[in-house]
């Protein structure tokens, strides 16, 4: 039998200051925080560098120069009876030397604040775990499936 799957384009920009990244701190409904790469959903016709720079505006508050791709992931979500099939890219991104955390133009509603996070310290907080490819020097590009 073949499932009903939606699939859902995304892009993230991987900015870093040393180790730690540029992460949204999200509130979940059960209290437990989520700390995810800037980005999201594109929107139909959107390019992949359009996409990242108005999710980086609107969540916290810069538009990143980007460069290359860093991964291509795939993420199964499941939530209640439905399940989503997540495919995203994640780019390196470079914002100004003085830029300052602080959310951006329309922040996702579960956000919070803005902060510069260690993926080796902080890494079971990333959703989706992408903390695991930027902690290992030997992470493949391609990150295939997994679960969340």
């Amino acid at each position: 039998m073949i499932e009903d799957l939606s699939i859902r384009p995304t892009v993230r920009a991987v900015i870093r200051k040393g180790p730690p990244v540029r992460v949204q701190v999200k509130q979940r409904p059960d209290g437990q925080r989520d700390m995810p790469l800037p980005g999201g959903r594109r929107e139909p016709g959107e390019t992949m560098h359009g996409c990242v720079a108005r999710e980086c505006l609107e969540e916290i508050g810069v538009a990143p120069v980007l460069r290359d791709i860093l991964f291509v992931a795939e993420v199964f979500r499941v939530g209640g009876d439905k399940r989503c099939q997540q495919t995203g890219m994640l780019f390196r991104g470079q914002v100004p030397d003085d830029y300052e955390p602080r959310p951006g133009t329309r922040p996702d509603h579960r956000q919070s604040a803005t902060a510069w996070a260690d993926p080796s310290e902080s890494g079971a907080l990333f959703r989706p775990r992408s903390d695991l490819a930027l902690t290992r020097a030997d992470a493949p590009v391609c990150l295939g499936g997994a679960a969340q």
